[in-house]
């Protein structure tokens, strides 16, 4: 499923060389195993090579880091299944390693309800991979270009939680995601907010990832001095 943009999505100039087609979610959120037997028609975006490749190294701890949240799905299953075999392949084990860490059984010597555990990441390399899926949709659903210094606000529901009131303000429509199993999202617009936009990401049918962010032409207070 390939989108009609005449410039690159994430930097905005035309693509005059070094044209790339940039997955949105990117491809590696889809485990071998889910395309193989589901053959799901992901969306791509025209980029520049060297902004889709400054993603790269993000992208991939964003798989690492969050998928092990979503393990108990079909599709998050299977795409972790993947992470531990390149892990005991010798592949990507300074990362794999990192993530491992993350994980804390005891926070600060508490001791946890239910054998819940504590999971960190960071989340400047989360979030930028969050915002690059959320410019790339809006590029796709809107036909316009999201820009990169636009302020917005973030929100993770773990899997299991309840979500924020905000969620519960976005309407019942049909799933948009290509494959919803392993991504799906929905989104509004909010004219009488100043032309607020919400949007809401699920990752790997577990994990959902809020995105709010005013209209381009804004001009509140914070906007117009960003």
């Amino acid at each position: 499923m390939q989108a009609v943009l005449e410039a690159c999505y994430l930097c905005g100039e035309p693509i005059v060389e070094d044209m790339a087609a940039d997955h949105v979610p990117p491809k590696q959120f889809y485990s071998h195993e889910v395309r193989r037997l589901h053959g799901p028609n992901l969306l791509t975006l025209p980029t520049h090579g060297a902004c889709n490749a400054s993603y790269q190294l993000d992208e991939e701890y964003f798989i690492h880091a969050i998928c092990p949240l979503a393990m108990e799905s079909y599709s998050g299953g299977s795409l972790f299944r993947e992470l531990v075999g390149q892990y005991h392949g010798d592949r990507n084990v300074p990362l794999s390693r990192r993530v491992f860490s993350e994980f804390e059984k005891r926070p600060s010597g508490l001791v946890l309800p239910n054998g819940k555990v504590v999971k960190r990441f960071d989340p400047d390399r989360v979030w930028r991979v969050v915002w690059k899926i959320t410019r790339g949709l809006y590029a796709h659903e809107y036909g316009e270009l999201l820009l990169e210094d636009t302020p917005k606000l973030f929100k993770v529901v773990s899997p299991g939680e309840k979500p924020p009131q905000e969620f519960f303000l976005l309407p019942d429509d049909p799933v948009r995601g290509p494959y919803p199993g392993v991504f799906d999202y929905k989104f509004r617009r909010f004219p009488e907010l100043n032309d607020s936009h919400l949007w809401a990401m699920l990752f790997w049918d577990r994990l959902i990832m809020l995105v709010m962010f005013h209209n381009l032409s804004c001009q509140c207070e914070t906007c117009t001095n960003t």
